[in-house]
């Protein structure tokens, strides 16, 4: 359009009495015409994406919501609080009752030099700048470092500097003491007897008299650690710990491995050696808010899809008789859509059946109403009886999660919606995409080649304007030359008169 209107300062009413800037605006407006059914798709396709992008959001929602109907809503426990231990559970765990005493913590092993009254002060044999001598640390669990150290790094200092430096499974650092005095500390960062460390210089007489430790650091306890050079502060040990009368012992006071879904955090030896008991409560309300926001997804996504396949129909009492009819801009981007019809339909089909334990007599719960969820059979809308419902849950939430969770051979609500769910929103879980991405990919793939169309239209369009500009020049040309010769003429005619 910049091109055109460029030319409207050369082309006007010339000479030649032609209004060529009129008749040239309105064939490229005819020219432009040739895009509208190429801008009419492009639009389309574009509201398409985005409905699918809606309902695509929307499903993920509802998929998250099925998910945990599938197992997390039904399996979320209340704990105990206890004294000697705290508990965590996973939706791995059942409900349950267990006696638990913990009878000893674990803790990691830390070593400590005798006191110096400089940190600084080179500890080692001094012989050499280039001569280095060898600090290993050995783990009992088989992890060791070792660090190599000039003449000038055998200070307090400089030797926790040298161990922090490899990042490894001790760590050190300098302390005083209540003389005032510095010690070099070495801590295990594992707690338990697999973290028990041994200390040996090799190639420095003076600076092994100071850590060389090979029983665990001098302690009371223990007549054989006199000969090391380091004192003990905490010996390694194992926690220990009785379940249900049976001992555990453990490297680490967190322990996941004994009650199934269950995380034991010891935090002190139990009073008396008496057990404390720890409880897991099924916690109802967690179905219940499940159940809400079931309800409330579900609504959200009936809702978007029937908003993006209801029809309305276009008004025509202004076209004329041989207008041909278009689509009203009021109905949905995928009305008619057979996807999102056949989606719609499965979703419908899978919430109104029924999953009763087939196995059982006295099956009390097997469809969504049984739990104070009715179905409007026009719109597929759900309302919730929050107090149907809280009886229903009082009244036995062992069946309700057999019905969506499915038992035996018996599949559950919550497995059938989630199949379908997961046919056409695919499963991040699982990396499997679904039938929607199919679909908005095909369509972006038509929105390319429609964009692609009307750059090449447009190019025509804009080299036909450009002909038309060109024609229109060489006529206000002949006009204005023919007018010339006219107004010649008349000047000669009247001369000779």
């Amino acid at each position: 359009m910049a091109a055109v209107s460029s030319s409207f300062s050369v082309i006007g009413v010339g000479t030649g009495g032609i209004d060529t800037a009129s008749m040239l605006a309105q064939l490229q407006s005819a020219e432009q015409t040739r895009l509208t059914p190429y801008q009419q798709l492009q639009s389309s396709y574009k509201n398409k994406i985005s409905s699918w992008g809606n309902i695509s959001s929307l499903m993920t929602k509802l998929q998250t919501s099925v998910k945990k109907l599938n197992g997390e809503a039904f399996n979320t426990l209340t704990v105990s609080t206890n004294t000697s231990f705290t508990a965590t559970a996973t939706d791995k765990a059942s409900a349950d009752a267990h006696s638990v005493t913990v009878e000893q913590l674990a803790t990691a092993h830390k070593l400590r030099t005798q006191g110096f009254k400089s940190a600084d002060a080179q500890l080692g044999t001094q012989t050499s700048k280039e001569a280095t001598r060898t600090l290993t640390i050995q783990q009992e669990d088989g992890k060791s470092m070792t660090i190599t150290l000039k003449d000038d790094q055998t200070s307090l200092n400089q030797i926790a500097k040298a161990i922090n430096s490899q990042s490894g499974s001790v760590s050190a650092s300098v302390q005083r003491n209540g003389d005032g005095e510095y010690q070099l500390m070495l801590s295990s960062k594992k707690t338990g007897n697999g973290g028990k460390m041994s200390v040996s210089v090799d190639g420095d007489s003076d600076l092994a008299a100071v850590l060389n430790t090979a029983h665990g650091g001098k302690s009371a306890n223990n007549a054989d650690s006199q000969t090391d050079a380091m004192s003990q502060v905490t010996a390694a040990q194992d926690a220990k710990v009785t379940v249900d009368g049976t001992e555990y012992t453990r490297s680490s006071n967190n322990i996941s491995d004994i009650i199934n879904g269950v995380t034991l955090s010891l935090k002190s030896v139990t009073k008396d050696k008496e057990p404390e008991q720890l409880t897991l409560t099924v916690d109802t309300s967690a179905i219940k808010t499940t159940l809400q926001d079931f309800v409330k997804q579900y609504n959200a996504l009936l809702t978007q899809t029937s908003a993006d396949s209801k029809y309305v129909k276009a008004d025509t009492s202004s076209q004329g008789q041989n207008t041909v009819a278009t689509q009203s801009s009021a109905s949905g981007a995928l009305m008619g859509d057979a996807t999102l019809r056949g989606m719609v339909s499965e979703l419908r089909s899978r919430v109104n059946g029924w999953y009763g334990d087939a196995n059982s007599d006295n099956a009390s719960f097997g469809a969504l109403a049984d739990l104070g969820i009715t179905i409007d059979a026009q719109s597929g809308q759900m309302t919730l009886n929050e107090s149907k419902l809280d009886k229903a849950i009082a009244s036995d939430a062992d069946a309700i999660g057999k019905m969506f969770k499915g038992s035996g051979n018996t599949e559950g609500l919550a497995t059938a919606l989630g199949s379908v769910i997961t046919k056409y929103v695919g499963d991040t879980e699982s990396k499997t995409n679904g039938v929607i991405k199919t679909a908005t990919d095909n369509l972006n793939s038509q929105l390319k080649n429609i964009g692609t169309q009307i750059t090449k239209t447009q190019a025509l369009i804009d080299s036909q304007v450009n002909r038309y500009r060109v024609q229109f020049q060489n006529l206000d040309s002949v006009m204005s030359k023919l007018n010339s010769m006219s107004s010649s003429v008349n000047a000669l005619m009247a001369s000779i008169s």
